[in-house]
């Protein structure tokens, strides 16, 4: 089960703890670890991320997105948790980021990770995703996350099973992934306990 950190570090602006992991939204100043992460894995997200420009892999434009993705959490619309080991707080294990949040009579939003190459098949996204969903449920009052999966990222498509996640359907050219439009499947995830 998830605990929400209150002892937060200088470079955090929120932190959740799991069995091993410490999920934390980071200020600007983790730009250099962020861009040591993305370059680390750049060939190996290629092929499931949305296409970016050589500039994306740059500490100035990391900062630019962590400007943008604290502002955008300080406002309720974006979750952005980079994932840690708790005993190593200096290298970056992964992201699971909540977005597309919907308030009102719908009370959902979406979510999309990736993991460090060297990371995968330790279980880590699946404690990372499992237990970042409950927190976001529970804290937020979400009932229903989406998520969209490559048809063919085997991997994916059974990490999001083994996390609860139901399948719904397919988006149609739904993101531009390594040079084309994607068709992506779409799973659904719900709070059972917000039926009222």
């Amino acid at each position: 089960m998830y605990n929400i950190e209150y002892r937060l570090r200088s470079n955090e602006l929120f932190a959740m703890e799991t069995e091993r992991l410490r999920l934390a939204v980071l200020k600007r100043s983790c730009a250099r670890m962020v861009t040591e992460y993305l370059v680390r894995n750049r060939e190996f997200h290629k092929k499931w991320s949305q296409t970016h420009e050589e500039g994306y892999f740059t500490e100035r434009t990391q900062k630019e997105y962590l400007k943008y993705d604290t502002g955008e959490y300080l406002h309720g619309r974006l979750v952005p948790l980079y994932i840690f080991d708790k005993e190593h707080p200096d290298r970056i294990l992964g992201r699971v980021s909540f977005f597309n949040f919907a308030y009102g009579g719908m009370m959902s939003c979406s979510v999309g990770y990736h993991l460090d190459e060297r990371e995968t098949g330790k279980g880590i996204m699946t404690e990372a995703l499992t237990e970042s969903c409950a927190m976001i449920m529970d804290t937020m009052n979400i009932h229903r996350i989406e998520a969209f999966i490559l048809p063919d990222n085997e991997k994916s498509l059974a990490l999001i099973k083994r996390c609860g996640f139901r399948h719904e359907g397919r988006r149609i050219s739904y993101m531009h992934i390594n040079g084309r439009w994607e068709d992506h499947e779409a799973f659904y995830l719900l709070d059972d306990s917000k039926n009222s």
